[in-house]
C-alpha cells in the first residue's frame, strides 16, 4: 500500500494531534474539522479537494483535513467520540439506531451528497437481460455478503417477486474478471467500480431498476448532535463551500480531476495523459452526476433531503430484513435547516472561475 494510502487509515486522534501541533498563527482563527469518509479517498471526493485547493473552505473560515478509514463500523465511533467532526456515511446505520429498543446514536445528516442510488446492476454491453427482473434465477456479483447495499437488493428482488443468487466477488479485477468469463450474469457493485470496468475495455450495460429503489440516496453529510447546535455556522460554511466546489465541477470537470491529483498524485494511473484523464473524468462523473440530480425547472435546493425517500428507504430496510417495523422516526434522523444558508453565494461567478481556471 502506497504511502500516502497508510495515513489515510491513522487514528482520527492522532489527526487532530497532527493537526493541533501543525497550526501557525495565519492559521489561527480557523475553525479545524476533521471530515471522514468510510473508505480510502477516491475521485468521489474530488469536490471536497477541489472546495480545499481553490480556497472555498478557507473563505468560510475553515481548515479542513480529510481522512478514510475501514467503514462505517470505523467511521462512527470515531465520530461518537467527537474525534471526527463530519462524517460521510450511508444512511442505513443512522436509520437503524432510530429502530424500537435500539441505542440512537446522536449524529444527523444535514447536507444530501449523493442524491440518487451509487448502487448499479451491470451486465456485458451483449447480454440479453435489459431489466433487474430478467436476473430471476441468475448470478449476481457483489462485493461482499455484508455490504450495505444488500438488503436494498434483497428488497428490489422481494418487490420484483424474483430470487437471484449473490455471489461475493469482491471489487477491481477479480470481480470484473467473474463478468468477463460469464461466471456470474451481473454485477451489483457502485458507479465509479463500473465505470472502472468501462475505462479498462469492457462495454457494460446498466440495467433499469424500479424507480424508488433508483431514487434512494446514499453517502451524505453526518455530525453529531452537539457540533449541530454548538457550530451551526461550521455547518453552514463546510456545506456551502462543497456547494460552490460542485458548481466549479460541474462546470470543469477535467480541472477537478487533476485537482484531486495534485492532492493524491499516487492516484494518478500512468500511460497516455489524454486517456488518463478521459478515464478520470468518466469515473469521477459516475458519482458526481449522481450528486447533481435535482428536479429539473426548480433552483437547486443544495443538501436538500425529500422527507418522503426517507420513508422509502425505512420501507426497504423492512422489505430486505434489517428493520422488523417501518414505525421508525426518520425525521430525527436528518435536517434541511440548513439548506438555505448552502445556497447563498453567485452560480454564475463560480462558473466563470471554472471556465478560466488553468
Amino acid at each position: 500500500m502506497k504511502s500516502y494510502k497508510k495515513s489515510l487509515y491513522v487514528t482520527a486522534t492522532l489527526a487532530v494531534s497532527s493537526i493541533a501541533l501543525g497550526s501557525t498563527p495565519a492559521q489561527a482563527n480557523l475553525v479545524k474539522l476533521v471530515y471522514g469518509i468510510p473508505a480510502s479517498v477516491t475521485l468521489s471526493q474530488a469536490p471536497i479537494v477541489a472546495a480545499k485547493q481553490l480556497g472555498y473552505f478557507k473563505e468560510e473560515g475553515l481548515e479542513v483535513q480529510i481522512m478514510g478509514f475501514k467503514g462505517s463500523g470505523t467511521l462512527i465511533p470515531q465520530m461518537l467520540a467527537k474525534r471526527v467532526d463530519i462524517g460521510y456515511p450511508n444512511p442505513d446505520i443512522i436509520i437503524l439506531s432510530h429502530a424500537p429498543g435500539k441505542e440512537k446514536l446522536p449524529l444527523k445528516f444535514f447536507y444530501n451528497v449523493t442524491r440518487r442510488s451509487s448502487w448499479e446492476f451491470a451486465v456485458l454491453a451483449d447480454s440479453p437481460f435489459k431489466t433487474v427482473a430478467d436476473l430471476a434465477g441468475k448470478k449476481v456479483g457483489v462485493g461482499g455478503s455484508n455490504w450495505g447495499n444488500i438488503p436494498i437488493t434483497k428488497a428490489e428482488f422481494k418487490d420484483l417477486k424474483i430470487d437471484a443468487t449473490l455471489v461475493p466477488v469482491g471489487v477491481g479485477a477479480g470481480a470484473f474478471l467473474m463478468l468477463n468469463e460469464k461466471r456470474i450474469d451481473a454485477l451489483n457493485l457502485f458507479d465509479a467500480q463500473h465505470a472502472t470496468l468501462e475505462a479498462l475495455g469492457t462495454k457494460i450495460r446498466r440495467l433499469e431498476r424500479l424507480p424508488r429503489y433508483d431514487a434512494l440516496f446514499t453517502n451524505g453529510f453526518v455530525a453529531h448532535e452537539d457540533f449541530i447546535r454548538d457550530k451551526p455556522q461550521a455547518i453552514i460554511g463546510f456545506g456551502r463551500a462543497v456547494a460552490k466546489a460542485s458548481v466549479f465541477c460541474e462546470a470543469n470537470r477535467e480541472a477537478c480531476v487533476k485537482m484531486f491529483w495534485k492532492e493524491y498524485p499516487d492516484d494518478k494511473p500512468s500511460g497516455d495523459e489524454a486517456k488518463v484523464l478521459a478515464d478520470g473524468v468518466r469515473i469521477f462523473s459516475a458519482r458526481f452526476d449522481k450528486m447533481l440530480f435535482f428536479p429539473e425547472g426548480q433552483p437547486r435546493k443544495w443538501g436538500a433531503y425529500d422527507p418522503q425517500v426517507w420513508r422509502d428507504f425505512v420501507v426497504a430496510l423492512y422489505e430486505g430484513g434489517q428493520l422488523t417495523t417501518k414505525d421508525i422516526d426518520v425525521d430525527a434522523c436528518y435536517t434541511n435547516a440548513f439548506v438555505g444558508d448552502f445556497a447563498k453565494f453567485d452560480p454564475e461567478k463560480i462558473k466563470a472561475q471554472a471556465k478560466s481556471f488553468k
